[in-house]
Formats: C-alpha cells, structure tokens, sequence
C-alpha cells in the first residue's frame, strides 16, 4: 500500500482537476516516470490487477485522475503488444518514462466492430504511404507529442487497419472540448485528420480483429476500475453523512451490489495475468456487463450520497457534487451506456 499511496500523493487537489484545463500532464508523467503504470506489460512480473488496483484506487480521489492514467496505459499497453519495431523501440520507453503522453481513441473503432456504425476514419495508399481522413469525435490527453492509437477502414476493400500517430503531425487538427461538467482537467477533445500521411512505421503490427479480442477485456477491466473507485468514495460519503439513516436499507443494498462487482472485477482480472497464454479468442460478454454494471452502479451510489449529505452536497466546489458529475460521464464516455447495451443485447441473442 506504500506505493499506492505515494501515486495518490501524486495526485493534484480535485477542485484544480475539476476545472482547470490540461493541468494533469504533469500528474502522469510523474506517475509513469516512477513506474506505476508498469503492471500487466510485457517487462513487467507484475500482474494487470496491480495496475487495476491503481486505477481504483486513483478513482477514488479523483476521477479525472485515474481517467487519464487509463487512456496513457492503455496506449502503452497498444504499443508494447503489437507496435511497430519503430514504436517499441522509439515511442513506447517515451510512453514509459512519462515524456510522451498517450490517447486512445477507438471510440469509433469499438462501435464499427460491434456493428453499431460505420467506422468513419478511412484510409488509402499513395506512394507507399497511409493517406488518413476522419474525424475521431472524443480523444482525451490530447497534448502536442501525444501519440494516438486509431482505427481506420479502405473505403474499397473494407479492411481496417491500427494506426499510431502523433498530434503534431501535418494534418491533423484539434478542438479542445469546453464546458464540460466534469474532466476538464483531461485534455479532451476532437481530432481531425486531412491529409495525414503516414509510414508503415505508424502502423500496428496486428489483425484488428485478434487486437480487439486480446486487448478489449483488458481496456473494460481498467476502465471498470474507475467505475469501481468513484463508487467506493461515494459510498463511504454516503455512509458517514449525517443524513444517512433513511438510505440505511438502500445503502446495504448498494453495498451488496458493490461487493458482488468487486468480487467478480477480481476474478476476471485473474484470467488475464498471463497475456501470453489468453485465447485467440475470448468472450466479451462478462466483461461488457461488468463495465455497464460498474458504471449504473457509481450513478445510483452517487444519488444516494448527495441524497445522504444534503444541500452542501449541490455546491459546485463540494466533493460529493464533483463525485455526482464524474459519475454522469460514465454513460457518455465511450463504450457508452448505449452502446454497452445494444451490443449486450445483440450477443445474447446470438446465444
């Protein structure tokens, strides 16, 4: 716990990461610099749940915080499976040493695969190199080194391919996302392509199918993780709050509710300690349901809290109104509530 608690040292005050833009760079490249985000890659001996534990444990501070440290680990997770020898050796110990910050953005990628829209980044070859047009609508830790991971399909054949790119490149343009009620701090946004030129270098070496069946459970898991932390705070707000007692039933019920979730996170981390030894193959299904039931889960929690503490608890500069609005990104925040849903749906109609 020595080293968990050093990372939420780490970690700035909540009421600057909840308004104040881009001011958590610093933040991760000193929690990657000193090697939390290491468990669960390829020259780690720790396992995946070290970094689940991580992510919890951030989200229960500060969910912006533990948001941000997903998307960099997770692209560096990307890289370190199937980048190109260009990226291993060059971009991923830039991931790891905190001085390159990574994005994941397959938002779009991920519905495109499910069958619920048209992945609307497109690709072709000219003169030997990837000429990429689209627009990816919601990327976050989106500073001008960051290294992207996409998706993007032939418009002729179809085929889809895994992309890596850095924002400062030629063709690509930025949107800061404003206003939001929460994760202002993360750098968010939308990224455009025109133009963007690319080298075989910039490319995954990897089947996007065989990509998104060995590294999807994973991408669910660590953002469960964040669902889970942000529940635990509230919970305990809620619990200790002077206007508990009414909630005390819904309250067990919620903690009940929690604990079966935790159980079952747990166990589906253990199945993905080894990555080398994961099916070609694998199952989504429980790994979709736990991440909708994460999320579902932090909303009512966070109901019940600002319910429990009463109307200090609506001041915007409150942590139990800063918990309430984390807690509604969580339906938007891709895979959305929505789309979490109709894919559920259609794979239990397939069964």
């Amino acid at each position: 716990m020595s080293n968990l608690a050093t990372a939420l040292d780490l970690v700035p005050d909540s009421s600057t990461t909840d308004t104040q833009p881009e001011n958590l760079r610093e933040f991760l490249s000193e929690l990657t610099a000193a090697g939390f985000i290491d468990a669960g890659l390829s020259q780690s001996s720790a396992p995946i749940a070290k970094s689940g534990e991580l992510i919890h444990e951030l989200a229960s501070k500060c969910l912006s915080s533990a948001f941000v440290t997903w998307s960099h680990r997770m692209t560096s997770e990307y890289i370190d499976r199937f980048g190109s020898p260009f990226l291993r050796e060059q971009r991923l110990p830039q991931l790891l040493a905190g001085e390159r910050i990574g994005s994941t953005a397959l938002a779009t990628a991920l519905a495109d695969r499910s069958g619920k829209e048209l992945l609307p980044i497109t690709f072709e070859r000219v003169d030997g190199q990837y000429l990429i047009n689209g627009v990816i609508p919601w990327a976050s830790n989106l500073y001008s080194d960051t290294l992207v991971v996409f998706a993007a399909r032939e418009p002729n054949t179809q085929e889809r391919k895994l992309f890596a790119t850095e924002l400062s490149f030629a063709g690509i343009s930025v949107k800061p996302a404003e206003g939001l009620l929460a994760l202002n701090a993360t750098a968010s946004g939308t990224v455009k392509f025109e133009g963007l030129q690319l080298s075989e270098d910039y490319v995954l070496d990897v089947v996007v199918d065989e990509f998104f069946s060995r590294m999807r459970p994973r991408f669910l898991l660590l953002q469960s993780a964040f669902c889970l932390g942000l529940t635990s705070a509230s919970l305990e707000s809620a619990k200790s709050a002077n206007g508990a007692g009414p909630f005390a039933t819904e309250l067990e019920d919620l903690q009940e509710q929690f604990d079966d979730l935790i159980s079952r996170w747990e166990a589906l981390l253990q199945k993905q300690e080894d990555f080398a030894s994961l099916p070609a193959t694998q199952d989504p299904l429980p790994y979709l349901e736990l991440r909708l039931a994460a999320a579902v889960l932090a909303q009512a929690v966070s109901r019940v809290e600002l319910a429990s503490v009463g109307g200090r608890g609506y001041f915007v500069a409150n942590p139990t109104s800063r918990r309430v609005r984390e807690s509604l990104f969580l339906s938007v925040q891709a895979p959305t509530e929505g789309s979490l849903r109709w894919e559920i749906s259609q794979l239990k109609s397939l069964a």
